[in-house]
C-alpha cells in the first residue's frame, strides 16, 4: 500500500505521543523510586509530607480550572446545537415558503395561458369568418401549449434553485455550528493548558524547595543523586529515540518527494 503524506505524518504524530506518555511513565516510575527510598529516611518525612501537600493543593486548583473548562465547554455545546436547530427549522421555512411561492407563480401562468386562450378564442369568432377560425385556433392552442410548458418548466426550475438553495443553508447551519464547537474546544484545550503549565510551575517550587531542605538530611543527597542521575539516563535515552523517529520521518517524506 502506498502511503500518503498525511498518513506518513498521522503516524509520525502518534509515534511521538506513544514515546512521549512512556517517557513520562518511567519518569514517573524513578519519582515513585526516590520517595520510597527518601521516605526510608526519617529525617527526611517532614520535608516530603510539605512537598505531598504542595503537590496535593496544586492538583487540587489545577483540576478545578479544568473542570471550569468542561463547564464552558459543555455550555458552548449546548448554545451551538441549540443554534443549530434554530437556524434549520428558520431554512425549512424559509425552503417550504420557497415551494409555495413556485407553486402560486405556476398556477398563475397557467392561469394567465388560459384566460389569454379563451379571450383570443373569443376573439376569433367575432372577428374572423369561419374558413380562417380553425387555423387561428390552432395557433391559439399552440401559443396556450407553449405558454403552460413555460409555466411547468420554470415551476421545475425554481424547485431545482429552492432545493440547492435549501442545501447550502444546511450545510451553512451545520458549519456554523462546528466552528462555534471548534472554537470553544481551542479555548478549553488553551485554558487546559494553562491550568496545567500552572501546576507544573507550582510543582517544579515545591520540588525545588524539597531539594533544599533534603539538602540539610543525611544520606539524602546522596539518595538524590542517583535518582537524578537515573532521571537524567531516562532524558537522554528518550531523546535518542525521539531523534531516531524525526530521522525515519524524514527519510519517508524523503522517499515521497522522490517518486
Amino acid at each position: 500500500m502506498t502511503l500518503t503524506l498525511s498518513d506518513i505524518t498521522l503516524q509520525h504524530s502518534r509515534d511521538l505521543s506513544a514515546l512521549e506518555a512512556e517517557r513520562h511513565r518511567q519518569l514517573d516510575r524513578v519519582e515513585g523510586d526516590r520517595q520510597e527510598a527518601l521516605r526510608a529516611l526519617a529525617a527526611a518525612r517532614p520535608a516530603l509530607t510539605t512537598f505531598d501537600a504542595a503537590c496535593a493543593d496544586a492538583a487540587t486548583v489545577r483540576d478545578n480550572a479544568i473542570a471550569q473548562t468542561m463547564t464552558v465547554f459543555d455550555a458552548a455545546q449546548v448554545d451551538a446545537r441549540s443554534g443549530r436547530a434554530a437556524d434549520l427549522v428558520d431554512v425549512q421555512q424559509r425552503y417550504l415558503a420557497a415551494d409555495e411561492a413556485s407553486d402560486a407563480a405556476k398556477a398563475a401562468a397557467l392561469q394567465k395561458a388560459d384566460a389569454d386562450y379563451r379571450a383570443r378564442l373569443d376573439d376569433i369568432s367575432k372577428t374572423l369568418s369561419l374558413d380562417k377560425q380553425f387555423a387561428a385556433r390552432e395557433v391559439a392552442f399552440d401559443a396556450r401549449r407553449k405558454a403552460a410548458a413555460a409555466a411547468e418548466a420554470a415551476w421545475l426550475a425554481a424547485l431545482q434553485a429552492n432545493r440547492a438553495q435549501q442545501q447550502d443553508d444546511l450545510r451553512t447551519a451545520l458549519d456554523k455550528e462546528r466552528r462555534q464547537v471548534d472554537q470553544a474546544a481551542n479555548k478549553r484545550d488553551a485554558a487546559q493548558k494553562a491550568a496545567d503549565l500552572v501546576y507544573q510551575q507550582a510543582v517544579k517550587l515545591a520540588r525545588t524547595r524539597l531539594s533544599n531542605a533534603l539538602a540539610a538530611v543525611p544520606d539524602a543527597a546522596k539518595a538524590q543523586a542517583e535518582f537524578d542521575a537515573r532521571r537524567d539516563d531516562v532524558e537522554r535515552e528518550f531523546h535518542r529515540r525521539e531523534e531516531q523517529l524525526f530521522d525515519a520521518f524524514r527519510d519517508a517524506l524523503q522517499r515521497i518527494s522522490c517518486k
